[in-house]
């Protein structure tokens, strides 16, 4: 990677980081259709080792306001969900991951934008964890269905029960990969690259929880997300 690629990963995932700090998902719908696009590799396994960290650090910071029973449905649903990642991947082609990418970046952005409510039961969160996982050990992004579930939750709330979702979905996933044999070394060697700039997002999230507007921030990410999506789908079929 050259020195400009380096400093716009940097960049973009220490703004993504941000984003889930202050949010409490979008970090991955931000920014992995941006680094799919400069570097493949970063997807989706050393995004996914970068994650348990992150959300470690917001885990600790929201203690004492997760909905516990939400994040053991969501978890059950995800095993099977992250069986399903693991064979999609072991299926497709290199050649065919970028159009998967797109797709399932464009699925996840339509189910945010289509206004669609669901209950939040423990049916409805497990099937949210079980799509979330797939996404997830796919292509490094499994947050909107959760928070397409979770959205009735007070922001503190919220934030602290996606976070040891995140921390142990993560996980699963990162495992299902390995044992799939879809990992490789140079996986950590690309998640330290990614380290540092979680960090910095995180610690710079603190202060933003109460003044940044969610409403515009999403949008935004949408927007971004939307556009790098597309882009991967016409760069794989053309």
């Amino acid at each position: 990677m050259s020195g400009i690629e380096i400093f716009l990963i940097i960049s973009i995932f220490m703004i993504a980081s941000a984003i889930q700090g202050s949010i409490g998902f979008g970090a991955n719908l931000f920014a992995v259709p941006l680094l799919a696009l400069i570097n493949p590799e970063l997807i989706p396994i050393p995004i996914l080792i970068v994650n348990p960290i992150m959300n470690l650090m917001l885990a600790w910071r929201e203690r004492g306001n997760v909905d516990r029973p939400a994040v053991i449905s969501a978890l059950v649903g995800r095993v099977p969900g992250v069986v399903l990642g693991v064979l999609a991947l072991s299926l497709i082609s290199s050649d065919h991951l970028g159009l998967l990418f797109g797709i399932l970046l464009l699925i996840a952005i339509g189910l945010q934008l289509s206004g669609l409510t669901l209950s939040r039961t423990r049916r409805t969160v497990t099937l949210a964890g079980g799509v979330s996982g797939f996404m997830a050990t796919a292509v490094g992004v499994g947050g909107p269905p959760m928070a397409l579930v979770l959205k009735d939750l007070p922001g503190p709330s919220f934030r602290a029960t996606m976070s040891p979702y995140f921390v142990i979905g993560s996980s699963l996933s990162i495992l299902g990969l390995i044992l799939g044999g879809q990992f490789e070394i140079s996986d950590i060697w690309n998640s330290l690259l990614l380290l540092p700039a979680a960090i910095a997002g995180i610690l710079i999230s603190g202060p933003l929880r109460s003044r940044v507007d969610s409403g515009r921030i999403v949008y935004f990410i949408y927007f971004l997300s939307s556009a790098g999506a597309i882009a991967l789908l016409l760069r794989s079929l053309f």
